[in-house]
């Protein structure tokens, strides 16, 4: 009969939905937790900064469908926004060891590459007869 009894209240008491400063749609100033939108992902020293729904997650609090929906979408956009940093990192890091090889061939190698591009622009040598 005991172990019944918190089940019994946590499924009376009704779970509260996001308010619009949760969601980020109206900051209220003066509440010390962050709206889900503007969360990076990270902690930041201080629990009472972070968004309710992270909080409820760290204290093991059930949360909502719609809570999981938003928290879930917004892991979704910090992860997208990572991948498109470290593709755009790629690129550049490419591109300017390109232009580096690029650099040292026309400076350092000139003569090979001019003896090459000769070599190829060249008809062949007609057999000795």
């Amino acid at each position: 009969m005991r172990s019944a009894m918190p089940s019994a209240l946590r499924v009376a008491t009704p779970r509260m939905a996001m308010d619009r400063h949760e969601k980020g749609i109206e900051h209220v100033p003066g509440r010390m937790d962050k709206p889900l939108t503007e969360w990076n992902g990270g902690y930041g020293g201080d629990s009472r900064r972070l968004p309710k729904v992270v909080q409820k997650l760290l204290m093991g609090r059930p949360l909502t469908a719609e809570e999981k929906a938003e928290l879930l979408w917004r892991f979704f956009e910090l992860d997208q926004r990572a991948r498109a940093r470290a593709a755009k990192t790629k690129t550049v890091v490419w591109t300017v060891g390109l232009a580096l090889l690029a650099f040292y061939l026309a400076v350092y190698q000139r003569s090979w590459i001019v003896d090459r591009v000769m070599a190829w622009l060249s008809p062949p040598a007609a057999p000795p007869a």
